[in-house]
């Protein structure tokens, strides 16, 4: 018998209840190398394990939740609320599954909507709570180039741009006066100047 911790598969544990059954529980122990308090174990969770599919390692608790009706309600209202394009927090969820309760008469000292109650709900719905992105699409690099210096042109109070026939930038009406470069208000350079 080996100490280190081991998950058998329902098939072998199968087998070793059936072992059990006919020669004891010390002999099967001793014959499979596996300890007598899991053989009790198993034989007394004989029905579980015999009805299991033959993969089955453990028995991790139930896939739905202890209120099945309040997970489908809170899922229906996820799906409607994302539908919408509107975000859907933790808190969110967990307010709607208190009114939710509270709609079926579940008393609140039975079901309390805690993060732990959120993270497992989530779980098991298969959802994931995901920062917001932007939905633009990756421009490239000569038009990156532009808008930058777009940008920075503009932070200058430079008005308008005009693209001549070579693909080159002009530049329109710089008013430098509003960005405090020029002396006055209505102090502009010349009509145009090519970058």
């Amino acid at each position: 018998m080996s100490s280190k911790r081991l998950h058998y598969d329902s098939a072998l544990k199968r087998k070793v209840i059936v072992y059990a059954e006919m020669h004891g529980n010390r002999a099967a122990g001793r014959t499979f190398d596996i300890s007598e308090a899991n053989i009790r174990r198993w034989r007394n969770d004989r029905n579980s394990i015999f009805s299991c599919k033959a993969t089955t390692k453990c028995f991790t608790g139930p896939k739905k939740g202890r209120y099945p009706q309040v997970d489908e309600a809170v899922l229906h209202f996820v799906s409607e609320t994302c539908a919408k394009g509107l975000p859907v927090t933790r808190q969110a969820m967990q307010l709607k599954a208190g009114e939710i309760a509270k709609t079926l008469g579940i008393d609140e000292t039975k079901f309390k909507a805690t993060r732990g109650w959120c993270d497992r709900f989530m779980r098991r719905a298969g959802l994931s709570l995901r920062r917001p992105t932007s939905f633009c699409p990756k421009l490239p690099a000569d038009v990156k180039r532009k808008t930058a210096v777009e940008h920075s042109f503009q932070k200058c109070c430079v008005t308008s741009t005009l693209t001549d026939t070579k693909g080159a930038v002009v530049w329109k009406s710089a008013h430098l006066g509003r960005c405090g470069l020029g002396s006055g208000p209505e102090e502009s350079v010349s009509e145009f100047e090519v970058l």
